[in-house]
């Protein structure tokens, strides 16, 4: 997850255009009104993430140069309790579980285990 999108597309365009391609960002803002009907501020996790009433459990690589480990650390500081923040050493955006797969799958089951419970019997 990205905390703006600005910060999205900067780091993304800079992946593929090196230096020049967080200027193209700001193009590519100016589109979303007319196209989608948004706008950048509406594509701001960062700022929505403290009023979700759920447990948030962020995983992200300290290798990642499409969210930066800094920008993981940011949302997880927005979000509010209860939550949890793993850095995968080494890992980049989507690799996650090829780096610490043992651990990964132990993590995810305990916050499963933790904050995914039964309903009570007689409730569905």
């Amino acid at each position: 997850m990205y905390p703006t999108i600005d910060q999205a597309l900067s780091n993304r365009l800079r992946l593929h255009l090196g230096s020049f391609g967080p200027v193209l960002a700001t193009l590519f803002e100016m589109l979303l009104q007319p196209r989608l009907g948004i706008t950048a501020d509406d594509l701001r996790p960062i700022d929505r993430i403290g009023g979700l009433d759920a447990p948030v459990f962020i995983i992200a690589g300290t290798s990642d140069e499409h969210t930066t480990p800094q920008e993981s650390e940011a949302i997880f500081a927005a979000a509010s309790q209860p939550k949890q923040l793993w850095l995968v050493p080494g890992a980049a955006h989507v690799n996650l579980h090829d780096f610490a797969k043992e651990e990964y799958e132990r993590r995810i089951l305990e916050y499963f285990a933790r904050y995914l419970r039964s309903p009570p019997q007689g409730h569905l």
